[in-house]
C-alpha cells in the first residue's frame, strides 16, 4: 500500500502482495495466509526464544519477490541503520516456502537483523499477521500494540516511544495503535469511480433494495483473480434477493483495468480508481476484500472472500433460513 514518505513512492505497484510461488498457489495490495487467530503461547515462545522480553519488537510479516515486502524490509533496515527509532529491535519474518532462495536473498541483503522463516505460515498465525506484508509492533510485555501495513515513521516512532515509558504490564487487553472506524455510510456517497462505459456516479447508486455486495479487488493478485472468476455465480445468486454486486479494481492504470476485464464475464459492474484513493479512504489493506452492504448502506460483513462466511452474513441481513444461500463455489481464504 502507499503509505509513507520516502515508502510512497516504491509501494506504487499494486496494493499488497504476495507474488507466491506455486507451493502456496501463489499475491500485492496483499494477498493473505488466512488460517485461525492470534496464539498468545506462541508469541511468547517467539519473544523467548529470540531474546526479545522486554524489548518493543517491529516485525514484518513478508513474501520473497512481493514488492510491497521488499519495500517494507528497506524501510525497516533504514530506520534500523539510522537508529532513528530509538531502542527499537527489527525482525523479518519470510514466508517463502523456497529456502534457497531466502537463503540467497538475504545473504545478498544483510538486513542487519533477525530474519526467521515461517515457510508454513504458523508464526504469521499466531500473530495474526495474514497478510503479506502486515508489520506488527509488540510491547515490553509481549502484547501486539500493531498490526497492518507499514506505518507512517512518525506514528512508528511515537508508538514506540509510547511503549518504551510503559513501567507497568498493561494486560492482554492494552489498546491497540491505529484503529480508525470507516464511516462506509458516509464513504456510499464520496466514493465516485468511472465503470468501464465511462459513467461515474458514487457507489451508493449501485444499492440495491436489500444491500450490495462490493469486491475489492486489483488485476495483479491471484486470489482477487479467483474472486473476479467466482463472481457471476455470486451475482446471479444475491441478485434473486434483490442483492447486486460490483467489483471495484483499486490503484492501477486504466489501461490495465481495461486489458484484464475484456476478457472477463463477471456479471457485475467493473468500476475502478487509478489512484490509491479509494484504497486509502475504505482502509482496504489487502485484496480481495469483500463488503457487504444492507438496504440502508449498513455494513454487515466485511472480509475474505470466503462465500460460505458471506452467505452466513447474507442470510443473517436478509433474515432467511439458515443454509438459504449457496453460492456454489468456494472462494479464497487468501488476500
Amino acid at each position: 500500500m502507499r503509505r509513507v514518505v520516502g515508502v510512497e513512492t516504491m509501494l506504487r505497484p499494486s496494493l499488497v502482495c504476495v507474488l507466491m510461488a506455486a507451493a502456496l498457489a501463489v499475491l500485492p495490495l496483499s494477498c493473505s495466509t488466512g488460517g485461525a487467530g492470534p496464539d498468545a503461547g506462541a508469541q511468547a515462545r517467539f519473544l523467548q526464544d529470540n531474546k526479545f522480553q522486554g524489548r518493543v519488537v517491529f516485525i514484518e510479516f513478508g513474501l520473497l519477490g512481493c514488492q510491497l515486502s521488499e519495500a517494507g524490509l528497506e524501510k525497516m533496515m533504514q530506520l534500523d541503520r539510522g537508529k532513528e527509532v530509538p531502542d527499537l529491535a527489527y525482525v523479518r519474518v519470510e514466508v517463502t516456502p523456497d529456502k534457497q532462495a531466502a537463503d540467497a536473498y538475504y545473504a545478498a541483503k544483510s538486513p542487519g537483523f533477525l530474519v526467521v522463516r515461517d515457510p508454513d505460515s504458523s508464526l504469521g498465525k499466531a500473530f495474526g499477521a495474514t497478510v503479506w506484508p502486515s508489520f506488527v509492533l509488540v510491547d515490553k510485555f509481549g502484547h501486539v500494540r500493531y498490526r497492518g501495513p507499514l506505518p507512517e515513521d512518525a506514528k512508528l516512532s511515537d508508538w514506540a516511544d509510547a511503549l518504551q515509558r510503559e513501567k507497568t504490564d498493561p494486560g492482554p487487553s492494552a489498546p491497540m495503535f491505529g484503529l480508525t472506524t470507516v464511516d462506509v455510510r458516509k464513504l456510499l456517497d464520496e466514493t465516485r469511480l468511472p465503470d468501464l462505459k465511462g459513467a461515474t456516479k458514487p457507489l451508493r447508486q449501485y444499492l440495491g433494495p436489500k444491500g450490495l455486495l462490493a469486491v475489492f479487488v486489483d488485476t495483479n493478485c491471484p486470489f482477487s483473480g479467483e474472486a473476479v472468476g467466482d463472481m457471476s455465480k455470486v451475482a446471479a445468486t444475491l441478485a434473486k434477493h434483490d442483492v447486486p454486486a460490483i467489483l471495484v479494481n483499486i490503484s492501477e492504470p486504466e489501461a490495465a483495468v481495461r486489458q484484464y476485464y475484456a476478457q472477463k464475464q463477471t456479471g457485475t459492474p467493473v468500476i475502478y480508481d487509478v489512484t490509491a484513493a479509494t484504497q486509502k479512504s475504505w482502509q482496504i489493506d489487502a485484496v480481495p476484500t469483500v463488503v457487504l452492504f444492507d438496504g440502508g448502506g449498513g455494513m454487515v460483513y466485511r472480509g475474505k472472500a470466503v462465500w460460505r462466511d458471506l452467505a452466513t452474513a447474507a442470510e443473517s441481513a436478509l433474515k432467511l433460513p439458515a443454509g438459504s444461500i449457496n453460492f456454489g463455489v468456494k472462494g479464497t481464504e487468501f488476500g
